[in-house]
């Protein structure tokens, strides 16, 4: 069968040849797309419905809020597991998924079900970013000079870089770390509040009715339309403190009234601290803000890193006041060029050493027949690297370096050899959850390796030797050559 494979491959030459080029600019490109990570995702398809109650405690949390929420989630389908955790304020409830799950399939079944949960007052419920445990891929600092405060750089933090920075594609979130957020905040004395006979409630109400505007009608002018509205915004502290809670004898009680209006910063529960080196030695920044930039589940890390270089760069020149920067202190960009680095430099070693050794065993003469069979050797990269592409699966250190063995397997381009290679890797395949989001894509990677390697030997090779064995013997050739030719 070989046999006539061979023949009819070398009496359509050209056929092969240009079956061969199509195929190498297929594989390029798909190399061009293939999203490269530093280590594999070992993560489960997970979703989190994350719960925010101010001010309660965790038992309260625990009943009003988890317990709902768990007792709708187990109806979701394609769920493996279930568990949650409730604190002070704050309620989280996981959800662990089948293998292979659609992210987008669950995140909206999860949605539905939680739609019709009943939540008390004041609960918000949300759902965790479409995005894996290793979704972080750059952290960053705002520096400033002397002059500027906490506040000041959180509120740049999340009024400009968190906005600016969400506007990459393939980023899903921003969180920012470190410094004082801004608040106006409202003092109410308790003896003037009893005085009044009032009560807190109808001081918040207040205050939520007195920031807004109001929308109505409109007016005819001739041929043209006024609209009417009320504007309530407030602007300042004065504004907040002229707010309007009850009236005595159509005499309004104001906020100013009965408490102060003053701008503080909400209730801290951590703080940032950073040691940067300097020419001078080592500083460090007890109070620093930091933003962490998380990716999308299945983005390119290349392709977001690169967007979000740009977009620093655009925000350090062009939104941010004189003297303040962002800089980084972690970039997944540095860790994907070694890994490539180390992986680029164990392939071009393997070609290379194939070449020379089959330059020595032909014989210099002979560099046209080595170099055909040498390029199996990128061939067989090309094919995997298209195949995982069409998979969906992402090269890692560890899928890369299965490329690197199966170079050295090139070597022996025998059908019944690679059967038996890969009948190997028959028991990584049925490997399940971590285990085989760890290995499966390493048996996958070096069996398109070795399955498009033994192809071009097949199919490939015998045509190219035609252009470039020499007809007939010659002085010098080994008796090896010469029984070939």
């Amino acid at each position: 069968m070989i046999g006539r494979i061979t023949s009819y491959t070398l009496r359509h030459r050209a056929i092969v040849l240009a079956v061969l080029v199509l195929f190498v600019l297929a594989g390029i490109n798909a190399f061009q797309r293939l999203p490269v990570e530093a280590f594999p995702d070992v993560s489960n398809m997970s979703v989190q419905v994350i719960t925010l109650f101010s001010g309660h405690a965790a038992e309260e949390v625990e009943r009003l809020v988890t317990i709902p929420i768990e007792n709708q989630m187990n109806s979701v389908p394609k769920l493996v597991s279930l568990r949650s955790i409730s604190l002070f304020g704050l309620s989280q409830v996981t959800l662990v998924f089948e293998d292979g799950a659609d992210p987008d399939y669950v995140r909206n079944q999860v949605n539905q079900y939680l739609s019709v949960v009943t939540l008390p007052t004041g609960a918000q419920a949300s759902l965790s970013p479409n995005a894996t445990p290793i979704g972080e891929i750059y952290r960053y600092t705002l520096k400033a000079p002397q002059g500027y405060s906490g506040e000041e750089l959180r509120a740049l933090q999340d009024w400009v870089v968190e906005r600016k920075l969400r506007t990459v594609p393939g980023v899903v979130d921003v969180v920012g770390f470190g410094g004082p957020t801004k608040q106006y905040q409202v003092q109410v004395d308790p003896l003037k509040l009893k005085s009044y006979n009032l009560s807190l409630q109808q001081v918040f109400t207040a205050l939520a009715n007195g920031n807004r505007n109001a929308g109505g009608s409109y007016v005819e002018h001739g041929s043209e339309m006024y609209v009417v509205r009320g504007l309530g915004f407030v602007r300042d502290t004065a504004d907040i403190g002229a707010i309007s809670v009850d009236s005595r004898g159509g005499t309004p009680i104001r906020i100013s009234d009965i408490g102060t209006v003053a701008i503080g910063h909400a209730v801290r529960l951590g703080q940032v601290g950073m040691l940067f080196k300097t020419p001078g030695g080592v500083s460090d920044d007890d109070d620093a803000v930091q933003g962490i930039v998380i990716m999308r589940r299945g983005e390119n890390p290349r392709i977001v890193l690169d967007g979000i270089h740009a977009k620093v760069q655009e925000i350090n020149a062009h939104y941010l006041p004189h003297g303040i920067r962002m800089v980084s202190h972690y970039d997944r960009t540095e860790l994907i060029h070694r890994t490539l680095h180390t992986v680029r430099q164990n392939m071009i070693e393997g070609i290379v050493l194939v070449v020379l050794v089959l330059v020595l065993f032909l014989g210099l003469g002979n560099y046209r027949t080595a170099l055909v069979v040498a390029l199996a050797v990128p061939v067989s990269l090309l094919g995997a690297y298209l195949l995982l592409d069409l998979r969906g699966i992402p090269a890692n250190l560890i899928s890369m370096g299965a490329i690197v063995e199966a170079v050295r397997e090139m070597g022996r381009p025998i059908l019944f050899s690679k059967a038996i290679l890969l009948t190997a890797f028959i028991p990584v395949f049925t490997l399940q959850r971590v285990e085989g989001r760890i290995f499966r894509p390493m048996a996958l990677t070096l069996t398109y390796a070795l399955v498009t390697g033994t192809i071009f030997a097949v199919f490939v090779v015998p045509p190219l030797l035609s252009f470039a064995v020499r007809r007939g013997t010659q002085e010098g050739d080994s008796w090896i050559v010469r029984k070939l030719i």
